[in-house]
């Protein structure tokens, strides 16, 4: 027996037994469907509430659609419904064993408190604490993944010690000071505003150990502007993209350098992609052709 979850840790039943327990502020939860059957046109839900559903299968789990919608889980945590004609984050399901259902049930602060058992742990054992921020569907081997959504559902249930799910960028964490070695992010900090960037710089550098880098990639603002707009038209000349993507804030080089000093970066080196100047860099997996491999983002090192 098994259950479905998804990005938003809906947990489903799979079979006609099936109940889950109700643990923290969930409730016990119906069985959604029963099994499945290879045909010509796919795999298709044989029984319950989900017959008749074809499963499209992917790297990050599973799909369920049936007459062009998909089966998508809402934010309350606790239902689904069938209302998206286009399949994302939120229509994707993985298979969780019985026995670590637990695991996944969301606490009110759970994964937070479990992120820093893990730096903590990390620490004790004198190994580098390397953290991917906004990591979204991109794993790096040695770290550890950031996310305020469940992206990634196979890599949670198969790497639970290196993802966390929690609103990192809107509290504190719970580590403490001088305890990160390499923190980085690409095409994440433009998604939250101008204040958040603040207060998250300034939570990393308290976490980070003196003499380590914070590596930014991020779309560049003056780039995007000079490639989009006509400010001879004025008002209508001005690129207004930026939004469509989910950019709420995005930096100059300039502006990035002023908050990253502001808040106490003792150095900013700007760099090119994939020549990021601490021991731990990897390879940067942004910008994408959506713009220009050169200018298009900004990558900057900062140092504590």
């Amino acid at each position: 027996m098994a259950y479905l979850m998804s990005t938003h840790r809906t947990l489903v039943g799979v079979d006609a037994g099936s109940r889950l327990v109700q643990l923290a502020e969930y409730p016990a939860v119906s069985p959604q469907f029963l099994s499945v059957q290879s045909t010509a046109q796919g795999s298709v839900v044989e029984d319950g509430p989900l017959r008749g559903f074809r499963v499209e299968l992917m790297r990050e789990g599973a799909a369920f659609v049936k007459d062009g919608k998909y089966l998508s889980a809402l934010a309350d945590g606790r239902s689904v419904a069938v209302n998206r004609e286009k399949r994302a984050s939120w229509e994707t399901f993985a298979l969780i064993p019985e026995d670590r259902i637990a695991d996944y049930l969301t606490r009110p602060g759970g994964d937070a408190r479990r992120f820093g058992e893990r730096v903590r742990a990390l620490n004790a054992a004198g190994k580098p604490v390397r953290l991917y921020c906004g990591a979204g569907r991109i794993h790096r081997p040695g770290f550890l993944h950031l996310d305020k959504y469940l992206i990634s559902p196979n890599f949670y249930l198969t790497n639970f010690d290196e993802y966390f799910i929690f609103p990192f960028v809107d509290l504190a964490w719970e580590l403490p000071d001088d305890s990160v070695d390499y923190v980085f992010h690409e095409d994440f900090i433009e998604h939250v505003t101008q204040l958040m960037q603040i207060q998250f710089l300034a939570e990393t550098l308290r976490v980070l150990k003196p003499g380590c880098w914070h590596r930014v990639n991020t779309p560049n603002l003056l780039a995007a502007m000079k490639r989009h707009s006509n400010f001879k038209e004025g008002f209508r000349g001005v690129y207004t993209g930026e939004p469509k993507h989910g950019h709420i804030a995005l930096f100059s080089p300039f502006s990035l350098k002023e908050i990253a000093e502001l808040v106490g970066y003792r150095e900013i080196v700007f760099t090119t992609r994939n020549h990021g100047v601490s021991p731990h860099a990897c390879i940067d997996s942004r910008p994408g052709t959506d713009r220009d491999d050169v200018t298009g983002n900004i990558f900057a090192d900062l140092l504590k």
